[in-house]
């Protein structure tokens, strides 16, 4: 396996802990501290972007996994989201509901990409099929 592809699934991983961190401490506080909020979506989002080195693996199965994992992280966050504009009313809410929604774009992007992925991967095995079928 390529060290860059190692790398990249290595980051993947670590944009989906900071994420989460994020997001379970961000539904859980009362006040937002600005400069360790920006310090944890600006490391999340660097990790997702040296993330998108693992899109250089030809693997179809861990390229479904990572998507399949995205869209999970990009559907959790737009469902805390949802909840708490049900149930919380405080002053801060606004921002909290902005930044859940950026991640789960980030990570609906990101997932919406490796599953295109994938499907190219796909393509290109039945192309390999029809010119060589034995």
């Amino acid at each position: 396996m390529n060290i860059r592809v190692i790398f990249g699934y290595l980051f993947f991983l670590l944009s989906i802990i900071f994420g989460c961190v994020q997001l379970i401490t961000l539904s859980m506080s009362d006040h937002l501290e600005v400069i360790p909020l920006i310090l944890q979506f600006f490391s999340s989002s660097v990790c997702l972007l040296l993330a998108s080195l693992a899109a250089q693996s030809g693997g179809r199965t861990a390229t479904v996994v990572v998507s399949a994992t995205a869209f999970s992280v990009s559907f959790v966050a737009l469902l805390v989201g949802g909840i708490m504009a049900m149930h919380g009313a405080n002053g801060i809410a606004p921002v909290k509901y902005v930044i859940f929604l950026v991640y789960g774009g980030l990570f609906g992007f990101f997932g919406l990409a490796f599953s295109l992925l994938a499907g190219k991967a796909i393509k290109n095995e039945d192309k390999k099929d029809v010119l060589m079928p034995f």
